[in-house]
């Protein structure tokens, strides 16, 4: 018969979820709406990729070498947007259909 795990057992070998959630010491690897600290860390990252000019490198970088290699892209696209559901139309509306005083929240991609 195995026995059950008290609750001095858990504590003394830490939490059931293997320490991810926030503890008294503070959060922890927040997780559910988002992992705060890796979004501003790739945010920072993205950020410092675009002020070095390295964007310009990169898109060479991944350019298709060869014309087989570019029907394959073309075919990955395609591939893609065949599963995709469509755009969201609100990136396509005409910002003259606002009205005047509606908020105006950046495109993706746009600046802030």
């Amino acid at each position: 018969m195995r026995k059950q795990p008290t609750k001095q057992d858990q504590q003394s070998s830490g939490s059931q979820d293997g320490g991810k959630s926030a503890g008294p010491q503070g959060q922890k690897n927040v997780h559910g709406e988002g992992n705060y600290a890796a979004s501003k860390q790739y945010n920072d990252a993205t950020r410092d990729f675009v002020k070095e000019g390295r964007v310009d490198k990169a898109a060479r970088d991944a350019a298709p070498k060869s014309d087989a290699d570019a029907l394959q892209m073309q075919a990955a696209e395609a591939q893609g947007k065949r599963h995709a559901k469509g755009e969201d139309p609100a990136l396509n509306r005409k910002s003259d259909t606002l009205a005047p005083d509606a908020a105006r929240s950046p495109k993706p991609g746009g600046e802030e």
